[in-house]
Parts: structure tokens; sequence; C-alpha cells
């Protein structure tokens, strides 16, 4: 049986990777950088589905290849605390060194380090323990990170700590502003730590913003849909490592329907492979599974966002979806609800950080995707 090259809902293998060509070369000037003695970071910012769980594993795999530790860590609610972040962060230096260790021909210097270094939690769950001594969220902090630095450096070139879902951290009061100056500082002492945090859109406000502290130091990237070019890239590089094959034509209709999200993308050519006569999928094909693809997209995103949204947010996606214009102001809304602009306005800001808007500039939106606009009206009939 052929295996399906697609994974919808899945990080894409990096070897399957498609696009993201500008952010990629920035992620490799930024890493070079930090290997020479210069640490550069960055925030990923996009909504759901949009890639950014996958470019940061296809980072991750690049900074490997430079020899580089490097962590990913999914956060969630259990990271609670400073002192829970620290130990989950000195805790994937520890696995990740380790491994490192036996994947590369390290000094005896480093193997020993990692073999040595302890990471456990306090018993009262109040600060940590790294080894035998207490470690406050604070100057001791510092202290430590640089202690695994010089216990590693030059045999590492650089420590790379990617935390994707970070938008837990505004849950976690300080959180931001902590680990910008304690890698601000690790940085001036000659450590060669690079952050990278992964989030929503509409979270990281006070990233953002372009003239606070926090921006700059995490230059922040906001992830698009793929280009023309780049989602013919997306279908065909798996299918490439696979027997399937598929028309040209198909593959035009994917990138038009699918307006460049990955996570669309993923679903359409995962649902076509597994309906494909012969393993090969035309326009045939395509149109008998139609129906289908979008009921998959009902049930597996739409149906999520939408009940997302409250009673009065809802009026605002359906007076949206029944518009005639793609993208609409608060204001021609607000008419069409029989409400003043000021009355609604707040929703549209709500609405964007549930995913289910996109922001087109002051006071202009649109529904977040072109399918989710039809499953809205069909929920109106």
């Amino acid at each position: 049986m052929a295996v399906n090259p697609f994974a919808p809902g899945r990080t894409i293998d990096p070897e399957l990777f498609a696009g993201r060509r500008e952010e990629i070369e920035r992620f490799r000037t930024f890493l070079k950088s930090t290997m020479e003695g210069n640490p550069m970071h960055l925030a990923i910012l996009g909504e759901r589905g949009i890639g950014k769980s996958s470019l940061l594993r296809k980072w991750e795999t690049m900074a490997r290849a430079e020899r580089c530790i490097t962590v990913r860590l999914d956060l969630d609610p259990s990271v609670d605390s400073i002192d829970s972040l620290l130990y989950h962060i000195l805790r994937g230096i520890k696995r990740e060194g380790a491994l490192h260790s036996r994947l590369f021909s390290l000094s005896r210097k480093v193997r020993d380090f990692f073999d040595e270094y302890e990471v456990t939690i306090g018993v009262l769950g109040s600060s940590l323990q790294v080894g035998r001594k207490a470690l406050s969220p604070s100057l001791e902090a510092r202290d430590e990170f640089r202690g695994i630095w010089d216990g590693i450096h030059p045999s590492i070139p650089a420590v790379v700590i990617m935390m994707d879902e970070a938008e837990h951290l505004e849950k976690i009061e300080g959180s931001l502003q902590f680990l910008r100056n304690l890698f601000s500082r690790l940085a001036e002492e000659g450590c060669g730590y690079m952050l990278i945090l992964s989030g929503k859109l509409a979270l990281f406000k006070q990233i953002k913003r372009i003239h606070s502290p926090l921006a700059r130091f995490f230059n922040p990237i906001t992830l698009r849909e793929l280009t023309g070019e780049e989602r013919i890239e997306a279908i065909e590089k798996p299918l490439s490592y696979s027997s399937f094959t598929m028309t040209g034509e198909v593959k035009e209709l994917i990138a038009d329907v699918s307006e460049g999200h990955p996570y669309i993308i993923q679903l359409f050519g995962y649902y076509l492979c597994e309906n494909a006569v012969d393993r090969r999928i035309d326009r045939d094909v395509y149109w008998a599974c139609f129906p289908v693809i979008l009921d998959r997209l009902a049930s597996q995103l739409f149906d999520d966002l939408y009940s997302s949204a409250s009673p009065k947010e809802r009026e605002v996606l359906h007076a949206i979806a029944e518009s005639r214009a793609r993208v609409v102001s608060v204001g021609e809304v607000a008419r069409s609800l029989g409400k003043r602009s000021r009355e609604i306005t707040y929703l549209f800001n709500r609405l964007c950080e549930k995913d289910c808007l996109k922001r087109h500039g002051r006071g202009r939106y649109s529904l977040f995707h072109g399918l989710f606009r039809e499953y809205i009206r069909r929920k109106a009939h």
C-alpha cells in the first residue's frame, strides 16, 4: 500500500519543507551572528496552521547541522512560573546536550559535563535546584547559564532555545521581560545563547510594538500565506517522495482554493491521495473528494473557530460572510447590523485574537479564509 506523503496537523518533515526562503535566510544570518559571538533572537508570529512549528523544526535541523545544541520546547499551562520555565529550559539543555555528545566527537570535558549535570525541582516547588544549589530566577539564573556555557564552549558554537506555543508566557507575569534581561546579560558576557519564541498573531502585542525594547530584542517575523510558487512547491515536494502523481490542473486548483494556507494544502493533499485511483489524482478525483474535504475542514478547523465565538461575535462573522466584498470596514458591518461602529469595534479585536478574522490595516477586516466564509454561509441556511 502506498504511503500517503501528506500529514495535516503534524509538523512538516524538514526535507519536505517548502517556501519561507526569506525566513530561512534570516535565521541562517542570525545563527551565524550568534555563533560568532553576537547573539540574535527571534519571535515567529502567525495564526494557527500557518506553519510556525514546521518552521521551527526546519530551523532546528539547520542549527544541529552546525553542531549547535538545539532545545525545542512546547509550552503548555503546566509551565506556570518563571521557576518552572527555567527548569524546562535547563532540563532541555541537559537532554539535548547528552544526545549531542553521543552524536558528535566532542571533548571529554563536554561529555563529562553533561554526564554530571543535574536538574531537579525543589521539594516546595518554589525554587529550582540545579545539582545541589538552589536557583532563584535572578542573578543565580544568569550564573547557571554562564556556567553551562563555560562547560561546553568552544566545542559547542551556540545553544539555540526554541519555545513553541509561547503565548503561554503572557500568563506568567514578567516572564518576557525576565527572558529579555537574562539573555541580554548573557550575551554581554560572551555566552552564545539564541532564543526563539513562536506564538499566535494577536498575542505578543508588546513585542510587536515598534518602539518596544521587547520588539528590538526578539526581532518578530509574521508568517503569511505561501506565495503562488511556494504553494506548488508545498504540493510537489511530498509527491516527489511518493508513488502518487497529480495533474498540473489539480495542483493549481489546490493552490488557488487553499489561498496558500499550509494546513489546508496538507489536508487537500492527504484526502486526495487517500482517494486516488491507481495512485493518480486528476480533476475527477479532485471534484469527487471536494465535498468530503470541506467536511473534514469543518470538523478539524472551522468548527473550533466558530464555536470559540460568542453570539454577538457570530453576528459579525455572518455579516462579513454575507457581504459582497472580501475585505470590509467596521462601519460597513455596523450599518448592516443596525449598530454604531463604536458598539462593535471590540468584537473585531476579539475575533482576531481567536483567529477568526484577519486585519487589513486600520478598521478593515476579512474572514480568516475563503472556505471559512462558505462554512459560515452554510451555517445561516
